[in-house]
């Protein structure tokens, strides 16, 4: 479950750029739909532009400029341009009367007839005139045709009615429609091919990044960086191989050094506490021989935290989890301190956790450290690793009593909260150096220091928060997380 809502976001944002690619390519499509019509449009309407000069423009001109010279009677006697620049050389111009004569000409071409027959006026109604096209302007002294040079124009009638006028706004709706929808699928084809190769990417940046294998077909548009990325996870798994084979070997050879140390030590320990157990050796003897055991110790808990660290500098997981109760492990650790010492600390348990002022200070008592419990978390389970619990304890309490030559006073305290259990150590010593503070997440090269490190590994391998500063001596906070059955 966990997978797939992580992945969740991932889809969210694919799905969204497949929306907005077809909303992008729908809108570009019904856009270039308009731009189209009305370019059509512009076309149609601008007939005059086809060839050089507008017939209809010069028709007009030349009835501006043309004069009649008229009789005592007002009969029309003589006819004139005022400015014959206005015809061009290559067209021509004829002034027909009622009776079908010509009254005046310009440029008239020798195949244009002199005399026009009704049914000649109603063929020049069809725009061709010898296959001049024409043009016709009414005056009332008479009928202006304009010819203009064959070929120059193609002429065609179309006629439509009034209904298809009248359903024009219709069908130009449902023509808008057509497009808009078949704009709309095309973009979700192209849309849905572009969304299925982008998934395969995202997917695959997923699992690279959680360093899993992958492989993607290198074709298509994506053929490079499909390609690329899994080489890369090629190399990923090459080097993890090799990363997994050179730890497992250092793991190897660690644990089989300390298996080979851990049984000459055991005897050299042995041995040792006999003799300085042994009444019939001297005093001086007996002195080196408890000398000798408790640097053994030392050697053993070396090894021990070996052992531990090497497994915790891979991060590795703890394996024999299971339910316990804070508070006996807590008593369990607390046992293990005071059996190592008992004439140097001196131990006492706040039952109802208030404060207990006959409890003196480290430095004013018979013993060097005094150690108090206070533990209100009933029977809080945890789910958790008992030895490395108890050795993440047992450091941190440890801890405070190596730092503090001079004897402190140590207080483990623990509180229920909503959805975990809070865990505080605290002593009023001289607390710890800075630069241990700031370097938690870092083993140490030495054997020296191992022990907060190594606590804050395993609370974090266990799911929990570990606080640590500085503050009237040293103060640690630990959340676990609390098992619920």
């Amino acid at each position: 479950m966990k997978k797939k809502l992580s992945s969740l976001p991932i889809n969210l944002t694919i799905f969204n750029i497949f929306i907005s690619i077809i909303l992008i390519s729908t809108f570009v499509a019904m856009l270039l739909f308009f731009v189209n019509f009305l370019g059509v449009g512009f076309i149609m309407s601008n007939g005059g532009d086809i060839y050089p000069h507008n017939p209809r423009g010069i028709l007009t001109k030349i009835s501006e400029h043309f004069s009649v010279a008229t009789d005592e009677d007002g009969n029309a006697v003589s006819f004139s341009l005022t400015d014959e620049s206005i015809l061009p050389g290559d067209y021509w111009c004829i002034l027909l009367d009622d009776n079908g004569d010509i009254l005046w000409s310009l440029h008239k071409p020798d195949d244009i007839p002199s005399h026009y027959s009704l049914k000649d006026i109603a063929r020049l109604t069809r725009w061709f005139l010898n296959d001049y096209p024409v043009y016709i302007r009414a005056e009332d002294y008479g009928l202006f045709i304009l010819g203009i040079p064959k070929d120059a124009v193609g002429k065609y009638s179309i006629e439509y009615t009034m209904e298809w006028f009248d359903t024009l706004p219709q069908r130009i709706f449902r023509v808008f429609v057509l497009n808009f929808l078949f704009a709309a699928l095309l973009s979700s084809v192209f849309g849905s091919f572009l969304y299925k190769r982008i998934k395969l990417l995202t997917d695959g940046l997923v699992k690279l990044r959680r360093e899993e294998p992958v492989s993607l077909p290198a074709k298509g548009i994506f053929k490079d960086p499909f390609s690329n990325i899994t080489k890369t996870s090629q190399a990923l798994v090459r080097k993890n191989a090799l990363l997994a084979s050179r730890d497992k070997a250092r793991s190897n050879w660690i644990s089989g050094i300390s298996h080979d140390i851990r049984t000459p030590l055991s005897m050299v320990v042995g041995y040792g506490e006999q003799l300085a157990e042994d009444e019939s050796l001297s005093e001086e003897n007996r002195k080196y021989a408890a000398v000798i055991t408790a640097q053994g110790m030392k050697i053993k808990k070396l090894i021990e935290d070996l052992n531990l660290t090497s497994s915790l500098e891979y991060e590795m997981q703890p394996h024999n989890k299971k339910p316990l109760q804070i508070a006996v492990l807590l008593r369990s650790v607390v046992s293990e301190i005071l059996n190592s010492d008992l004439s140097a600390i001196r131990f006492s348990e706040d039952l109802c956790g208030a404060p207990d002022p006959a409890s003196p200070s480290g430095q004013n008592s018979p013993e060097k450290y005094v150690l108090s419990l206070a533990l209100r978390c009933g029977q809080a389970m945890i789910l958790g690793d008992e030895s490395l619990l108890s050795r993440a304890f047992y450091n941190l309490l440890q801890n405070s009593i190596n730092h503090n030559e001079n004897g402190c006073r140590i207080k483990v305290s623990g509180s229920l909260q909503a959805k975990y259990v809070l865990i505080t150590i605290a002593d009023d010593g001289q607390g710890v150096p800075d630069n241990v503070l700031e370097n938690l997440e870092t083993l140490p090269c030495t054997a020296h220091g191992f022990g907060l490190p190594m606590a804050y590994r395993i609370i974090r391998a266990h799911g929990g928060e570990f606080h640590a500063e500085n503050k009237g001596g040293f103060h640690v906070s630990i959340e676990l997380p609390l098992f619920i059955p």
